[in-house]
């Protein structure tokens, strides 16, 4: 089972979420995800970041109807932007799937790390529509060069900084053995 953390926004706006309580927590090996709605062009946009990997994936120009089949228009994109990022392999999607489901969405775990990356990744993304390189480029490789950057919030005591990419094909290989 994965816990989707949603801020304020993303809450009011998804509807459906509840307060956990750590015994209704189970620990997933690949992670759970902390989600925020923010808006760019007068367009909502939703963020999800693994807090294991901080792998994240950006959903664009979403409507409150889109969210009647949440799980499957967030499996989607995820399963969309790990084959783009070449962190997954196709035969390994629906291993993946199995381990991902079912969701439950609980208000946010103020995981100060991981909120500080949305907002990194957030300013990322809003500058990357701004940049003339990115323009007419889709949502898939702009988010494949967010998972790319370097990012200082990786969990690896090896180094300081990670990359996202690099970091979840690594937690889906050691959840795979």
């Amino acid at each position: 089972m994965t816990t989707i953390y949603c801020s304020n926004k993303l809450k009011e706006f998804i509807g459906k979420t509840k307060d956990i309580t750590e015994s209704n927590t189970s620990e997933n090996l690949i992670g759970n995800w902390n989600g925020h709605l923010f808006y760019m062009n007068r367009k909502k946009y939703l963020i999800f970041v693994n807090n294991k990997s901080y792998y994240a994936i950006v959903i664009a120009n979403v409507k409150k109807a889109d969210l009647k089949d949440f799980d499957t228009l967030f499996l989607n994109r995820l399963m969309e932007q790990l084959v783009y990022d070449k962190t997954i392999e196709n035969s390994s999607v629906l291993i993946l799937l199995q381990k991902l489901m079912p969701f439950q969405f609980s208000k946010t775990n103020n995981d100060k790390k991981t909120l500080g990356t949305i907002n990194e990744f957030i300013f990322q993304v809003k500058c990357n529509y701004d940049i003339e390189f990115w323009r007419g480029k889709s949502l898939v490789e702009i988010n494949n060069s967010v998972n790319n950057s370097l990012t200082g919030a990786g969990k690896n005591k090896g180094r300081d900084y990670g990359r996202p990419a690099e970091d979840m094909k690594a937690l889906i290989n050691i959840s795979n053995q």
